[in-house]
């Protein structure tokens, strides 16, 4: 329900900027001086709703064993958006159309992005679980997958791959966790208590 409700409230204010930022731009109800005002305060509840809504997403049981775990693709993804958005809104500001005032919700996604990204870092949001028959990898998403829905587990070159009955596969850098020789050994002990050692392929 918190997480429904982080997400909800996320794109709620979202929708008001695009709202009122349309207003401002096609009619006069809104002054410029206002504006200035409006999108301060919802700006600055976007970036603490999105940080609100990582730290509900990665929520697990209170007990759980968490391996931090923060991979290069996750910054690579993250650093994709923030400059997408980033030269949208550069180009916006410098049209001489009447968009370029659009150009505040670009950088402002953008600069959310590094936000959440570093609050992901900073408070360990970033983690792979392994939750009662669970295997839980929070990154720029939560993946989770039941040991019951495992048909392989392959590990190679620093890769683990879960590959699921419906061949969708979970893939995770082992190489990049510091706590590898931890997680190797939960995971070893996990395998055993789900019965899935026979479906674990040697690499």
């Amino acid at each position: 329900m918190n997480s429904l409700f982080s997400i909800l409230l996320k794109n709620i204010i979202l929708l008001a900027l695009i709202c009122i930022s349309l207003i401002f731009v096609f009619t006069q109800y809104i002054g410029y001086k206002e504006v200035r005002f409006i999108f301060i305060g919802l700006g600055i509840l976007y970036v603490l709703s999105a940080c609100y809504e990582a730290y509900n997403l990665s929520q697990v049981k209170k007990d759980t064993v968490k391996f931090i775990y923060f991979p290069d693709g996750l910054v690579a993804k993250r650093a994709i958006k923030v400059i997408s958005f980033t030269c949208i809104g550069v180009l916006m500001y410098y049209s001489r159309s009447i968009i370029k005032y659009m150009a505040f919700l670009c950088f402002l996604i953008a600069f959310t992005e590094i936000a959440v990204t570093i609050w992901r870092k900073l408070k360990g949001l970033c983690f792979v679980a392994l939750e009662d028959d669970k295997l839980i990898i929070s990154t720029n998403k939560i993946d989770t997958t039941s040991a019951i829905e495992i048909s392989k587990i392959e590990a190679r070159h620093g890769l683990m791959y879960f590959i699921n009955y419906n061949k969708k596969a979970i893939t995770l850098r082992t190489d990049m966790m510091k706590q590898n020789a931890e997680f190797k050994s939960a995971l070893e002990k996990w395998i055993i208590k789900n019965n899935l050692s026979e479906k674990v392929v040697a690499g």
